[in-house]
């Protein structure tokens, strides 16, 4: 577990020393402080926002990896915001004595609510890096896999009630069944999370992507399933078939699913989702912030739709 200094405008000031003397903070918008991670949003005088990804220090390589990715993908002219790099050349910086990235944003907000417009501009996005990455030869194992979760959920599951930890350990062999099964699913480089503080949208259109905090590479349907379970779904968690089919309709124009990857579009789907719920009931123990910016994430809203996924989905297009 890491702990990561809260940013202020002192901090962030002091920060953006190794990028340019001249920038000074003007506000913060919003902080997340998560055990292994943390992002910042912020603005400086001149009008600029930037991005701040700070890590562990096992994440360094991890971070060096996600600059090269984002590098690859503008070459690619994949609407991805750039990753600065500070006066030496180095897009890794120091963040306190914490490994960092940052970027800058264009203007734009982030979607305030899911609509097909939105859906169809990200499985596009998405499906566009997927199809471009081909050629992209670095790798970076998923900070996330099964292993992760495995050790994650031996830390939470006496914390749960009687009826969540048996749901956790089903899935938990379920998906052991999956990775023993070897399935042969197309991989390649991942964003790994796709949040609302990370698009940015001028009206109905993506202007970029940011963060690429748990960029890596695995399963292209991993990214597939993270953007589903985040933006096609009711308030009850269940899939709405016109937001889920804008999105996969989209990300298959780009990138056609393969038959093998249908085989196993529920299983992902349902691992993805217990990853977030896992991954926020770890975020829940950390101790309180006061600061009002920071921004909390409920682990019940990705249990929910880990239930509704193990009853139900809607199959990827042909």
């Amino acid at each position: 577990m890491s702990s990561f200094l809260l940013p202020d405008i002192r901090t962030l000031n002091h920060f953006l020393v190794q990028y340019s003397p001249e920038r000074l903070v003007a506000g913060i918008d919003a902080i997340y402080s998560a055990r292994n991670h943390l992002t910042c949003r912020f603005s400086v005088v001149a009008g600029d926002r930037f991005f701040l990804v700070v890590a562990g220090e096992a994440a360094r390589d991890r971070l060096a990896f996600s600059a090269r990715l984002v590098n690859y993908l503008r070459g690619q002219q994949i609407p991805v915001t750039p990753c600065l790099a500070d006066h030496s050349g180095h897009h890794v910086t120091n963040y306190g004595e914490s490994p960092a990235l940052l970027f800058q944003l264009p203007e734009g907000q982030a979607p305030k609510q899911p609509n097909p417009s939105i859906c169809h501009e990200i499985g596009t996005f998405l499906g566009r890096m997927h199809a471009s990455t081909q050629d992209f030869s670095e790798q970076h194992s998923n900070p996330r896999s099964l292993i992760w979760l495995d050790l994650a959920a031996q830390e939470v599951i006496d914390q749960l009630s009687a009826g969540d930890a048996a749901l956790l350990k089903e899935q938990l062999i379920r998906f052991r069944r999956t990775a023993e099964a070897g399935p042969v699913l197309p991989s390649g480089p991942l964003i790994g999370s796709l949040f609302a503080d990370q698009l940015i949208f001028r009206g109905a259109q993506l202007q970029a992507m940011t963060g690429f905090f748990f960029a890596c590479t695995d399963w292209l349907l991993l990214d597939v399933a993270q953007a589903v379970n985040e933006w096609c779904c009711n308030q009850q968690g269940e899939l709405d078939r016109q937001l889920t089919s804008a999105l996969l309709d989209a990300y298959a124009a780009e990138r056609p699913f393969t038959t093998v990857e249908n085989q196993y579009w529920q299983d992902i789907l349902c691992f993805s989702a217990t990853r977030f719920w896992i991954s926020r009931l770890l975020n829940s123990l950390l101790p309180e912030h006061s600061d009002t910016l920071s921004v909390k994430r409920d682990p019940a809203e990705y249990k929910e739709k880990l239930r509704r996924r193990i009853v139900g989905y809607i199959p990827l297009p042909d």
